[in-house]
């Protein structure tokens, strides 16, 4: 191959590289499914937001989650409600399970009452964010919030949806370090996302679904475990998956390789400044008369059969911070990554990282009265 030849194979290739870069962003751009961006048309008002958040609490089976309203807008707006609730819960996906209105529920010894307050994506920024929205919301604060720690919880700038409610993070922020340094983190984990493959995934799906209603649907009394042609909101903020998704998820779960490392960078485990900022955020939940249990929530027994991948070492060296990180601020920690330790089965799972309300109901046995 001649010099001259060897160039335009190189910058073709690079042309290539670009053109895909652009469609994967324009896509996530326009697509956008987890409603991020800003969008030129009007967006969804805080009306339409406290309507939906009255027929979710006064449905008695939950309502169709609306499409076109974000995510963290509507957990924003339920923890505002003023309705008096024993729990919050605040983290990911990985949460979303954890209710206290269905067959399985969880954590019954702590909460007869919640608002389950995960998010997808779910960060310690979004624990910040959404603490300070609870204690602003004096009169009706709850008598505990769980937070489900994940294996990349304890690090800032994990993901970036939480810019969201941004101005409540660094409210939280200054008042736990009395200084609202900040950098432009949330904007860089925006733009990063633009050419996030997870979320063109996300956007294809959506791209070719037929897009469904943006108000909120009350629904019929249903099968949990079958779901509904889409994703029900319960009336305590908790999340039944459609049957689609469920579905989908019993063909997955046989194909899980072990192989699992979202969101987890080898060898780095925790940083040191963020697990101070949570300690920070958790002593002052208390001294507001808060308590605070964290809670971890199981990984397949699949993603734990190859230990020779990076996620096992993060879980490992996560828990056991956890644990140093509650034993010395005199907080309780339910539960475990490991589901043998939790007491789940293979089949209660919907994914390699999602555990099914049938295994987060085990977690009550770790909860020690006091």
């Amino acid at each position: 191959m001649t010099t001259n030849s060897y160039n335009t194979y190189i910058k073709n290739i690079a042309y290539y590289v670009v053109f895909i870069m652009m469609f994967v962003i324009l896509i996530n751009f326009t697509v956008d499914p987890g409603n991020i961006y800003p969008k030129l048309s009007i967006q969804k008002d805080n009306v339409t937001l406290k309507t939906h958040i009255e027929e979710l609490l006064g449905s008695e089976y939950g309502v169709f989650m609306p499409s076109g309203i974000n995510e963290r807008s509507i957990k924003k707006a339920l923890a505002e409600y003023p309705i008096n609730y024993d729990c919050a819960v605040i983290g990911s996906s990985h949460v979303m399970q954890i209710s206290a209105v269905r067959k399985h529920n969880s954590l019954q010894d702590i909460c007869l009452s919640m608002k389950n307050l995960g998010v997808s994506g779910g960060s310690l920024e979004d624990y910040l964010a959404l603490s300070n929205i609870i204690l602003n919301n004096t009169k009706y604060l709850p008598k505990t919030i769980v937070f489900g720690v994940d294996p990349w919880s304890l690090k800032l700038n994990q993901d970036g949806k939480w810019v969201e409610y941004e101005q409540d993070y660094l409210d939280m922020r200054k008042e736990l370090l009395q200084s609202i340094s900040s950098s432009n983190l949330a904007s860089k984990s925006l733009i990063l996302n633009l050419i996030n493959l997870q979320y063109f995934k996300r956007s294809l799906i959506a791209l070719f679904t037929d897009s469904v209603s943006s108000t909120s649907t009350p629904v019929p009394k249903f099968d949990y475990s079958n779901g509904l042609i889409r994703a029900v909101t319960l009336p305590d903020g908790s999340l039944v998956y459609s049957s689609e998704n469920i579905e989908n998820n019993k063909e997955s779960i046989k194909k899980i390789s072990g192989k699992h490392n979202y969101k987890i960078v080898k060898d780095k485990f925790y940083h040191p400044h963020a697990v101070e900022l949570f300690q920070k955020l958790i002593t002052h939940l208390k001294t507001k008369g808060i308590d605070v249990v964290l809670v971890l929530t199981p990984y397949h027994h699949k993603v734990w059969s190859i230990k020779s991948q990076p996620i096992i070492g993060v879980m490992k060296a996560v828990e056991k911070r956890v644990h140093d990180l509650a034993e010395s601020l005199e907080i309780q920690v339910i539960g475990s990554y490991n589901p043998n330790i939790v007491g789940c089965l293979p089949d209660e799972f919907y994914d390699a990282m999602h555990a099914k309300s049938e295994c987060l109901e085990k977690l009550d046995r770790f909860y020690k009265k006091h």
